[in-house]
């Protein structure tokens, strides 16, 4: 056995303990605890990973086609299916060993499609196109969303507002809403996803601890319902108050509506009246 060989058993013995087994406590024997991570939609470290395998539904699944070793690095080029997303994911991985577990990541991810969506006329992945099945139903109000799907397609979206400054704020939200997403502050006033964006890094840069949490999550036909908490403390103006040094804490409402497997729009309330109380005491 050789080294190159070794680690691409480690690696493909790894893929198949976490996302196909959701054998956490053993899947901790292969990713370091110092695990340092690069991708855009994933939290960083072993548990920002694990957490997000957690929120995807029972039927996720990890397939590989080609992996190739060089030296401490892994390449792989796989899919995923049963993502709770209307098309699987390919998936081109490197992974970094170090004293035997999987020390470091980078990956990018492409929705799979159809032979008659490819313009190179060739699959995505192996030798064949996927079959129909492969390819989820789009959410409609006639097909009610599950939880572990709701929960897995706003998860980016949450992600970004986890500590903005140090995130791909834009792709997390380009994998999360579709490019015409509109979000609503009042009954009339949108933001584009992109001005979304600019707002949740301007969030970030006054309260580089910001943290939002899904305290529960509820589906109704092809719209997803989120109760959450945010908390963080200020270390500038925010909403007109100086900052303090104080914290606060306070609860957000989130109703989303789905569309082709994406967020179509979000109209949003949150008691920013609580969080302003708490920092002025």
């Amino acid at each position: 056995m050789t080294k190159a060989t070794d680690n691409k058993a480690l690696v493909l013995e790894a893929f198949n303990t976490l996302f196909n087994k959701r054998d956490y406590k053993a899947a901790e024997k292969f990713w370091s605890p110092r695990y340092i991570q690069h991708s855009a939609h994933i939290a960083p470290g072993r548990e920002g990973l694990f957490n997000l395998v957690r929120s995807n539904p029972a039927e996720l699944h990890y397939e590989n086609a080609l992996i190739v070793a060089e030296g401490e690095y892994v390449f792989l080029h796989g899919r995923f299916t049963g993502n709770g997303q209307p098309r699987a994911w390919i998936a081109a991985d490197i992974v970094r060993i170090a004293d035997g577990v999987l020390a470091e990541h980078w990956d990018v991810l492409q929705d799979e499609v159809t032979k008659e969506e490819s313009k190179s006329g060739l699959p995505m992945f192996g030798t064949s196109f996927a079959e129909p099945a492969r390819q989820a139903a789009p959410a409609t109000a006639a097909s009610q969303l599950t939880v572990e799907q709701a929960r897995a397609i706003v998860a980016p979206l949450y992600d970004a507002l986890n500590q903005p400054a140090k995130k791909d704020v834009n792709a997390l939200l380009a994998k999360a809403a579709n490019p015409d997403y509109k979000s609503f502050h009042t009954n009339e006033d949108g933001l584009t996803r992109d001005q979304l964006a600019d707002v949740f890094k301007n969030m970030g840069s006054v309260i580089p601890d910001l943290h939002w949490t899904i305290k529960d999550i509820q589906t109704l036909g092809d719209q997803i319902i989120v109760r959450g908490e945010a908390t963080g403390t200020p270390i500038g103006e925010f909403w007109g108050a100086k900052p303090t040094g104080k914290s606060f804490k306070t609860m957000a409402i989130d109703i989303f509506t789905v569309k082709n497997g994406k967020l179509a729009s979000a109209y949003h309330i949150e008691n920013w009246m609580t969080a302003l109380q708490q920092l002025n005491k």
